[in-house]
């Protein structure tokens, strides 16, 4: 009679209630690179999915009964829900192993004090994970003595009372897998991951207008289809100062593997339109070619992430013959100051050139912007509302959908050191932890939500989200006519607009800054934010910040706790 398996079950943290955007590469990836000489019965539990209350998840846990729990954790955010499960998890399965991978791991750290986790793996699993999986299994599980795991690269654990990094391993062994579906559908429901041209994930980003046109680009046997994703690179050309990532540098793929693999999605699951997930595709301009040649021939519609650099005419002019229907764009902000702090390595001008190209070809579905980085002023905000204000889209036909996100500082990055430098972050193990625990369950576009990077009182900038879009919307009804937009376009936002736009624009900013105020601080909050600045007169901290945030932290004294010495490598990304 042949020997049980060891159990390992997979878990993934629910990233959110809206959750339309998921991709499970993740999982898959960790599945598909194991080593199948381990001889390990795999199951993965799909919480993101099935969004479970904890006492539920815990039963069905307790049905797997494994020897192995593995947390796919990709968002910091997710940190209270996975302390307090694994928690939950050493008590009433105090011999399982527990292990956590994914962008989380940055936070290792504190993780292997403050949780259940017993090792975490950084980069992206392999072969760290096979090679940790394996020692387990030869030393029976026994990981009292960690020094069994110093030469195993990519792990951290406990090790003599304190965090150890093994350091990073050889990037090069870890190829890049692109989500395997056949694995998905053993564990999970795979409509949930191949949605419909017309499902859920445009038809709750933008109105019924935008909508209509936006399908309009298809190919009309497309409509009837399924969307996939599929990555064209690993890494990225930039290394932005709000961004974390754990591979160095950028990696083109060979066309060959993608076509092969968006042939398959097509010919077996249906699949006629691509998200090309990576943001740099058309970096590598021959092998991009090859790829778009082939989306040609099938037929098949796509998206793409890229940057202004890479776009011109020519490239635009073939990319939509070849059935692209959108391209985003990292933009981030209309200011040049400001895309110097975030280190994007692009002008004002390339970017602006680049959009009013998307706009000729009707592949530009709106700015995304990236608001309250260090430096950010009264001034850049004019800036941005100035600069991409210029760049509407011609055909009003088209979608416009401005996408505006208030900074947050992810650990991984130098917007999160100097949050912590300029202790808007504590600097204590408590105090780090206690940030991370507040990011879950909130609304990050939440004003109150926000380390305010800026020179002013929280109250005094709530507005600028609201009114960068309501600027927008009136600059868009000065270039199509306000009758026009009113028949063509259904959001409010261009009814208020249309309003707004009888009154001058320094009445408007006066009056959208009180009533963003009020609304989100409260009736009294002009009274009370008077006050404080007759009691007291804030400090200029950040106004004079024009510089990547990253040359500015090698200036700046930094502490390293104790518990952070063999890990502190991690905090400064790849």
């Amino acid at each position: 009679m042949s020997a049980e398996k060891t159990r390992l079950l997979l878990l993934n943290t629910p990233s959110g209630s809206e959750n339309a955007d998921i991709t499970a590469a993740g999982i898959s990836r960790v599945i598909e690179g194991l080593d199948r000489a381990l001889d390990i019965q795999v199951s993965f539990l799909d919480l993101e999915y099935l969004q479970l209350p904890h006492a539920e998840i815990e039963r069905r846990i307790a049905a797997y009964d494994p020897r192995i729990i593995a947390f796919s954790a990709c968002l910091t955010h997710a940190y209270h829900f996975v302390k307090t499960l694994s928690l939950e998890l050493k008590k009433s399965h105090p011999q399982a192993v527990q292990i956590l991978g994914g962008q989380m791991a940055v936070v290792s750290n504190i993780l292997l004090q403050r949780t259940g986790i017993d090792f975490c793996v950084t980069g992206e699993s392999e072969p760290a994970f096979s090679n940790l999986l394996r020692r387990l299994l030869k030393s029976d599980f026994s990981v009292a003595n960690k020094g069994l795991f110093t030469d195993i690269a990519g792990l951290t654990f406990m090790l003599e009372g304190a965090p150890y990094f093994t350091g990073y391993e050889n990037d090069s062994l870890n190829p890049v897998r692109q989500t395997n579906y056949e694995i998905v559908a053993k564990h999970t429901d795979l409509d949930y991951y191949l949605q419909p041209v017309t499902g859920s994930f445009y038809s709750m980003r933008m109105n019924k207008a935008d909508m209509r046109f936006f399908l309009s680009l298809f190919h009309p046997e497309n409509l009837t289809r399924r969307m996939a994703k599929v990555y064209a690179s690993k890494g990225c050309v930039n290394r932005c100062t709000f961004c974390h990532r754990f591979y160095p540098g950028y990696k083109p793929l060979e066309p060959k593997e993608i076509i092969g693999y968006i042939d398959l999605l097509r010919t077996r699951y249906d699949v006629g339109f691509i998200q090309f997930a990576d943001e740099n595709f058309g970096t590598h301009k021959q092998k991009t070619a090859e790829i778009v040649d082939f989306l040609r021939e099938k037929r098949l519609n796509w998206s793409a992430c890229g940057k202004a650099k890479t776009i011109d005419r020519e490239t635009l002019r073939s990319w939509k013959d070849a059935g692209c229907v959108g391209v985003a764009l990292g933009i981030e902000s209309g200011s040049q100051r400001i895309l110097d702090v975030m280190e994007k390595h692009t002008t004002l001008e390339e970017n602006i050139n680049a959009l009013m190209l998307l706009n000729e070809h009707d592949t530009y579905f709106g700015p995304g912007l990236v608001l309250g980085m260090p430096g950010e002023s009264e001034k850049t905000v004019e800036e941005t509302i100035n600069s991409i204000g210029a760049v509407m889209p011609n055909n009003i036909a088209a979608a416009y959908e401005p996408c505006i996100n208030w900074f947050q500082a992810i650990p991984g990055t130098p917007g999160y050191e100097f949050a912590r430098s300029a202790g808007l972050i504590g600097n204590s193990l408590d105090e780090e932890e206690q940030y991370l625990e507040s990011l879950y369950g909130i609304n990050a576009n939440n004003i109150k939500h926000y380390l305010n990077f800026t020179d002013q009182e929280k109250e005094e900038i709530a507005y600028w989200k609201d009114y960068i879009i309501l600027e927008l919307s009136i600059l868009y009804i000065k270039k199509h006519g306000v009758l026009a937009v009113l028949r063509t376009k259904t959001g409010k936002r261009y009814k208020a607009a249309a309003v707004g736009m009888l009154l001058p624009r320094s009445f408007r900013k006066i009056a959208m800054k009180y009533l963003a105020m009020m609304r989100d601080f409260g009736p009294l909050s002009p009274v009370l934010l008077a006050w404080k600045k007759m009691t007291g007169k804030k400090k200029p901290r950040f106004s004079g910040i024009d510089r990547s945030l990253r040359e500015l932290m090698k200036e700046l004294p930094q502490d390293i706790r104790p518990d952070d010495i063999h890990t502190c490598i991690l905090r400064k990304g790849r």
